[in-house]
């Protein structure tokens, strides 16, 4: 059977376990867990399934309970898109690092952020190329742009750290400071666990995130 190692986030931790301060100031216990991608795929393809039949019996039930049938189809849809985020933190990820473009990436990162109706400036880039997946990079910018409320005018500013060999990509603007739904919450983590698994590192705050990205050798 395949299985493959994934890092938990457990709340808590001692003074013997390896602990790590998060961008929330919470102190966070990371844990190391095998995980077997064939039971993964079994859980996935029964939750699929129920929830394709809890879909159907919402539909039915439109017709009969009216606004009821209709809260319960939006309920079932914010409960399928949790899942899905919650699959995509806990199972493996193979990354393909390659040299990209640092301005290749912050269009990247603009993108998605437009696509959310956001008006974004991208800051002159340096001309650099960072060691990244494109494909994980590209759903980690999709999630972070979901994961809030962007409005009004905003840019994207890129650093070139030569002592360190790092590119932070920043985004700083008008977002929305209320506290982050839970779907919000999750959506940030997988973002980070992506960019993690990239040699890079996300934080975030109330105005904006950065990512930091190591420089291609």
């Amino acid at each position: 059977m395949n299985s493959r190692l994934a890092i938990f986030d457990m709340p808590g931790g001692n003074a013997h376990d390896s602990t790590v301060a998060p961008r929330d100031e919470r102190v966070v216990d990371e844990r190391l867990v095998a995980v077997r991608e064939d039971v993964l795929h079994d859980v996935e393809h029964a939750v699929g399934n129920l929830l394709q039949r809890m879909h159907h019996a919402a539909r039915s039930a439109r017709t009969e309970m009216g606004a009821h049938g209709e809260r319960l189809s939006v309920a079932l849809t914010d409960l399928e898109r949790l899942l899905d985020l919650l699959f995509g933190y806990v199972s493996p990820v193979d990354v393909d690092l390659k040299p990209t473009d640092a301005e290749r990436v912050a269009e990247s990162l603009a993108a998605q952020l437009r696509g959310q109706g956001g008006e974004v400036a991208v800051a002159a880039v340096p001309a650099v190329r960072v060691l990244a997946d494109p494909r994980a990079l590209g759903r980690s910018f999709q999630l972070l742009a979901e994961s809030r409320t962007w409005g009004g005018s905003f840019a994207v500013a890129v650093a070139h750290d030569v002592a360190a060999e790092r590119v932070e990509f920043t985004v700083r603007g008008a977002a929305d400071a209320t506290p982050p739904s839970a779907a919000g919450a999750l959506a940030v983590a997988v973002a980070g666990r992506l960019i993690d698994l990239q040699g890079g590192e996300l934080r975030q705050d109330s105005d904006g995130c950065a990512v930091t990205l190591p420089v291609a050798g």
